[in-house]
């Protein structure tokens, strides 16, 4: 009898605890014996299952760790990248400004001291000369800040759209505006963002100069400023796949300029990419790049709707501002007023 109780009760318990020491060690290969249909042998058929369980989540977790420690390899070895790529474009940068000033300058002292001794062909290939290396100078500069946007941290603030635009018109746009005789409409008081307080005035001050530039021949610039929020009920369409989110705002800066045909949507957003002459639009190419850039380290998105003869409506999101009661307390206001 005792010897019955030693074979079909307690061999299978020795095996089983034998088994978990050997997994607890890590042999998850191993599986116990199946001796019997009763209860133990349903514990040892438990016991193999959660041992193959255990080794298939085990092997998850290694293959994760893998992925993991191999997506940090991929990330610091494209951080490195950027970074020699940063101080390339810097150093390059620098390196070519020097002598681009240098033709510039004795080009225009060579003009002057020439005087009216060039002639022609003479004296138009002396000014393709210095007219190019300034191109280009901006052209550099341009691409310096490009790449300044995109590695400077973002000092995140609650940034007044109002105020912003305020003294955009006072101090950076005042001339153009007082030149072309254009005018900034705000139709609603603007929200407040969450964002770098410098470029989102940089953002501003492109889509509001892009919209001046382009304008139609004989017609004041107009620009039109509104805010579209799905939860204050200012506009109720949105543009095709855009998704205004109770945390987001999109600003719209409207022009009544020349306009963009539809093919040319995405382009512009591209560096250098231009629609237009140079010799009737002044400009490196980059401004609407910059914008785009701008609104990507923000989260947000930018695009356009235009038409050829009609005008543009440059539009972005942006996070809205944390104090929200405050920001709808004041549309409101100024809407009931």
């Amino acid at each position: 009898m005792l010897y019955f109780v030693i074979i079909h009760f307690l061999r299978p318990v020795k095996h089983l605890t034998a088994g978990a020491e050997k997994i607890g060690k890590g042999e998850l290969n191993h599986r116990v014996e199946v001796e019997s249909n009763d209860e133990l042998g349903y514990l040892a058929s438990s016991f193999n299952k959660m041992a193959e369980d255990l080794k298939k989540t085990t092997t998850s977790i290694d293959n994760l760790n893998r992925e993991i420690t191999e997506r940090k390899r991929a990330e610091e070895a494209l951080e490195v990248s950027n970074r020699e790529l940063r101080d390339f474009v810097y150093i390059a940068s620098h390196d070519l400004r020097e002598p681009l000033r240098k033709i510039s300058s004795f080009g225009m002292l060579l003009e002057e001291s020439l005087g009216g001794k060039l002639q022609g062909e003479d004296r138009e290939s002396l000014e393709f000369m210095i007219d190019g290396a300034n191109r280009m100078t901006q052209m550099i500069n341009s691409l310096l800040e490009y790449s300044r946007i995109g590695t400077k941290e973002i000092t995140y603030e609650t940034v007044d759209l109002n105020e912003a635009i305020g003294q955009l018109e006072q101090l950076e746009l005042a001339a153009l505006l007082e030149e072309t005789g254009g005018t900034i409409e705000i139709q609603q008081p603007l929200p407040s963002v969450q964002a770098d307080p410098v470029q989102i005035r940089r953002l501003l001050q492109n889509l509001i100069t892009n919209g001046i530039k382009y304008r139609s021949e004989g017609i004041g610039p107009r620009i039109v400023i509104r805010a579209v929020r799905k939860s204050w009920g200012l506009l109720t369409e949105d543009s095709p796949g855009e998704q205004t989110a109770e945390d987001t705002v999109r600003i719209e800066v409207q022009d009544n300029g020349i306009g963009i045909e539809e093919e040319h949507h995405r382009r512009i957003f591209k560096m250098f990419k231009r629609l237009h002459s140079r010799d009737k639009y002044e400009g490196a190419g980059i401004g609407l790049a910059i914008c785009q850039k701008i609104v990507g380290r923000h989260g947000g998105r930018i695009g356009v709707e235009s038409k050829a003869g009609v005008g543009s409506t440059f539009w972005f999101t942006l996070p809205a501002s944390k104090s929200l009661e405050q920001e709808q307390e004041k549309l409101i206001s100024s809407l009931e007023t």
